[in-house]
């Protein structure tokens, strides 16, 4: 049994002749070729329907969120046109820090009983109007500076927070001046 492969093949008639010595049909190459395609599992189309309609629904979110989001900024741009500008914002908010200022100072004059204390707090809150003028001038030359802006809101409610601080000093002394009125009587 032992024989050279090379010796088989070197006959060309030994290609279609059977090692039993039978000789192959001549179509056998080509139904050996519709066997092995047969037997092979079919692949499937990697485009299947579930897959498609994936597809589709994120190119339609992504559609919709394109056009929510161009017409939120449309309708953003649209606002921005209609807000006030800030100098009015600011000068509102000024008004309205300074009115109330005004409202505690008078509560404190109306209270208050002893001038030399009157008079340092007013020497203060001159000095954070000084301040505030100075603040004012420098938001006039460059009022997009949002640092201008916070040390201008910044001035007012310090203003606001010592007047409420001289209320509340003022109570407190008041209520040590009534304990000692009731331990005098």
């Amino acid at each position: 049994m032992k024989q050279d492969i090379r010796d088989l093949f070197r006959d060309t008639d030994a290609n279609l002749i059977d090692t039993s010595g039978k000789q192959l049909p001549d179509n056998h190459r080509q139904e050996f070729y519709d066997q092995l395609k047969a037997s092979r599992p079919r692949r499937e189309s990697k485009l299947n329907t579930n897959y498609l309609i994936k597809i589709a629904a994120i190119i339609t979110l992504f559609v919709a969120l394109t056009v929510a989001l161009f017409t939120t900024l449309d309708n953003t741009s649209k606002q921005i046109v209609e807000e006030p500008s800030i100098e009015t914002q600011i000068e509102r908010i000024e008004k309205e820090y300074l009115a109330s200022i005004d409202l505690e100072w008078q509560r404190f004059l109306t209270v208050a009983n002893d001038e030399k204390l009157v008079e340092r707090y007013k020497d203060k809150l001159d000095d954070l109007t000084r301040d505030y003028k100075e603040i004012s001038l420098q938001f006039k030359e460059d009022n997009n500076n949002i640092s201008v802006i916070e040390s201008l809101v910044e001035n007012l409610q310090t203003r606001l927070q010592l007047l409420k601080d001289i209320q509340e000093h003022i109570k407190v002394l008041n209520q040590k001046n009534e304990q000692y009125e009731t331990i005098n009587i």
